[in-house]
């Protein structure tokens, strides 16, 4: 029987047999190990758990609401729910460069249905020109809110004065690039997108531009100007209250037979701080829609004035006046009223205008949790020969928020 030595005396005779690179005489020094940690034997630029999670940061928010409108608006036996619970994740990756995901797990204002879905998503590139210290042009690259006004800002339930939205709030995100800059006492963001609301649009891809200037003549004062243009769209990605544009279809001026339009929206914004305890916001805008058959052309405006005084610690009052409309009474569009109407399902393209007036009060309940109550009518108006009445319909409600 012949014997074959084991494989660990093998290995025990190759490492302290002399190795040919240390030249006769000298042995291995197993005694001081070659790394001091396993993150040395991986490689210093390779961080560590512990290091990508100081680069996170989470944050978001939950609202929950109950709300009551008369018969024809939304909710006419009233209901009780999530508005909002939304999660946001900020990464540093490195000095350069940056990742954002904001990840809806409900949203009533887009969802009918409980979801979740992606929000924004995109990689923000820092200072790319590398300009001076106070000054930088940052690049976002993804999915993003479009840059147009400046009520968008304020579309999240923690963010919002009031429990619902203006008549009409131009918002959304869209895919592609901006270019944001600041220098000071005025600044601009600038992109370039996809333009269409759906990933899958049967016309592809519709080029769309925003651009949007701003500036601070004093410390009290804010202004900006925005513009978007769309090019031939079957729905834009920029909403109006919930509606996207898109071709005249149905009702008493009946259906475009074109597939896609164009549009060029111009808004201009204001946010002042009148005094310690008054805030001031408000808007002015207006739009075209250009059909290829030049019957379903319209032309459209909207406003909002939102004074806030905070009249005691911890306590708010805001008051909002919005409307839209093409405020013609043979040219009328579809612009949802959400939360409190009906929707698209109430008048469709029949609708001339819609006005809201609403006041909330807020209570700060701590530094992160507010509590809200509004009240509230839409004054709707449809153009001649529609079968859907004129109205007015009261709201209200009562909303809890949690930030962190």
């Amino acid at each position: 029987m012949r014997l074959y030595p084991s494989p660990v005396a093998l290995a025990l005779a190759a490492l302290a047999a002399p190795s040919a690179a240390q030249g006769p005489g000298t042995t291995t020094d197993l005694s001081t190990p070659e790394h001091a940690d396993m993150r040395e034997a991986l490689g210093q630029d390779r961080p560590r758990l512990d290091d990508w999670l100081e680069r996170i940061r989470l944050s978001g928010f939950l609202a929950a609401r109950a709300f009551d409108t008369e018969r024809g608006g939304s909710r006419p036996d009233g209901a009780i729910g999530i508005q909002a619970a939304t999660l946001f994740v900020d990464a540093d990756v490195s000095e350069a460069a940056s990742a954002f995901f904001e990840l809806r797990f409900d949203y009533f204002a887009e969802a009918g249905q409980n979801q979740v879905d992606l929000g924004e998503a995109y990689i923000r590139l820092h200072d790319v020109l590398a300009l001076t210290a106070d000054t930088a042009l940052d690049l976002k690259v993804g999915r993003f809110d479009l840059a147009f006004g400046e009520w968008y800002l304020l579309e999240d339930p923690n963010r919002n004065r009031m429990i619902g939205f203006p008549a009409v709030i131009p918002y959304r995100w869209d895919e592609g690039v901006q270019a944001l800059a600041d220098f000071g006492p005025w600044g601009f963001a600038a992109s370039l997108t996809d333009g269409t609301y759906s990933r899958n649009s049967e016309s592809g891809v519709a080029p769309a531009a925003t651009l949007r200037l701003h500036a601070r003549p004093t410390d009290t004062l804010y202004l900006s100007a925005s513009t978007h243009y769309v090019h031939d769209a079957d729905a834009t990605a920029i909403c109006f209250g919930g509606s996207v544009l898109t071709p005249v279809a149905g009702g008493q001026a009946g259906t475009s037979p074109s597939p896609t339009i164009r549009s060029l929206l111009g808004c201009l914004d204001l946010k002042w701080q009148a005094t310690p305890s008054l805030h001031v916001q408000a808007s002015f805008g207006a739009g075209r829609i250009d059909d290829p058959v030049d019957a379903f052309d319209r032309s459209f405006l909207w406003w909002m004035l939102e004074p806030s005084w905070t009249f005691a610690p911890a306590w708010h009052l805001t008051t909002r006046w919005s409307a839209v409309g093409t405020f013609d009474d043979r040219e009328g569009y579809q612009f949802e009223g959400r939360p409190y109407e009906a929707a698209s399902a109430s008048y469709g393209f029949d609708l001339s205008s819609r006005q809201r007036f609403a006041a909330g009060l807020q209570h700060d309940l701590a530094a992160n949790l507010l509590v809200r109550v509004e009240v509230g009518a839409d004054l709707v108006q449809t153009i001649e020969g529609s079968l859907f009445p004129d109205a007015t319909r009261w709201f209200t409600g009562a909303e809890l928020v949690l930030s962190f």
